[in-house]
């Protein structure tokens, strides 16, 4: 079941959603929020798939609620503005529907939601990862990633030469990833296929050097696991 939260400043535009969304049973609405506020709390204390979030909001807008959630779902823009389509989609929108919405509309929608979840499947070393930060794009292999780095509702991808910034958070991204992956702390996922040089830290953790040069921290509670995993 699909668990959808509606956020727009409008009480009738988000009856005329939920009375739409009423067509379609294997979803519920677990939520509504009026403002970026109310969208925020409503997101850290329920659990929900997707938000419908209109852009205009009367303390900032849907990019706030985005850029501040500390776990994004997905997303789908329902708005009566045509100029933030390029925009939303940087922000990983699954779509952008103008208003009055179509039913027809929605559902393709729906659609697209529920194909991408059901192809959000672990990531293949071998398999290739598109990355947009900005203007730059990046079409790498998963096996040539050092290592994933939080940066609130952001991911640094460590790549040999490059660091770009993907709007995703890095709970999301461990997820699909396989087990040559791990979780050092709460910031960091390393590729242990990297991994050059270990020793003890003083905070009963370990300090990792990996093969590009970068230094991870490891903390005591991953470290325990990390030993755990890997001894004879």
């Amino acid at each position: 079941m699909l668990r959808v939260a509606i956020v727009d400043d409008s009480r009738l535009a988000r009856l005329e959603l939920k009375e739409q969304l009423q067509d379609f049973s294997d979803l519920t609405v677990v939520g509504e929020a009026a403002s970026v506020e109310d969208a925020l709390t409503l997101l850290q204390s329920t659990e929900v798939d997707l938000l419908l979030l209109d852009i205009d909001l009367p303390d900032g807008d849907g990019f706030d609620v985005l850029a501040q959630a500390d776990k994004a779902p997905d997303v789908v823009f329902v708005t009566a503005f045509d100029e933030y389509a390029i925009k939303s989609f940087e922000f990983n929108a699954l779509d952008y529907l103008m208003k009055p919405v179509r039913s027809e509309r929605l559902q393709k929608a729906l659609e697209k939601v529920t194909k991408n979840r059901k192809n959000e499947s672990k990531l293949a070393a071998t398999q290739r990862i598109f990355i947009k930060d900005g203007e730059r794009c990046f079409f790498v292999n998963v096996s040539d990633v050092f290592a994933f780095e939080a940066m609130g509702n952001y991911t640094r991808v460590h790549l040999a030469e490059n660091t770009p910034a993907v709007y995703r958070p890095i709970s999301a991204v461990v997820e699909r990833l396989d087990e040559s992956f791990f979780r050092a702390s709460r910031s960091w996922v390393i590729n242990t296929n990297y991994i050059e040089h270990i020793e003890p830290a003083m905070s009963g953790g370990l300090d990792l050097k990996l093969a590009n040069g970068l230094q991870v921290s490891m903390s005591k509670r991953q470290a325990v696991i990390f030993r755990r995993t890997w001894s004879l």
